[in-house]
């Protein structure tokens, strides 16, 4: 029994660059058909913004509102310093946590103080979202 033959255009088709080139081209017509339709049709989904006027009420993305809550509640230097401690936590909680559960020999003492800060975090989260 021989091999199958294969066909000789087959044979001589290319992953590179036959195929890549191929890919580009179509990739850059798509891009090319993209943008001359954004050109010519342009998309206005509301009145353009006026740089000389403050809206009343500017309110951060659902995942901010947290943080924007504890700046509006404390005073400005507590607002801007104590997020860096929060992350200084973060960064060194493995540790942080071996040495509470070490001086309060209580391996439930780093949960609770993780479950606080989650009742913390939402807390201020849902007085933010609540107009």
């Amino acid at each position: 029994m021989s091999a199958p033959q294969i066909p000789k255009e087959q044979e001589e088709y290319k992953f590179f660059p036959d195929h890549v080139l191929t890919e580009i081209n179509v990739g850059l017509f798509i891009l090319f058909l993209c943008t001359i339709l954004a050109i010519v049709l342009p998309v206005e989904m509301t009145e353009k913004a006026n740089p000389l006027i403050t809206p009343e009420h500017i309110k951060p993305e659902w995942y901010f509102f947290p943080m924007y809550r504890w700046i509006k509640m404390t005073p400005e230097a507590v607002g801007i310093f104590f997020p860096m401690v929060v992350v200084g936590i973060f960064i060194f909680w493995p540790f942080i946590d071996n040495w509470i559960a070490r001086v309060a020999k209580s391996k439930m003492m780093p949960l609770i103080i993780g479950i606080i800060g989650m009742v913390i975090v939402t807390f201020l989260m849902i007085i933010e979202a609540i107009p």
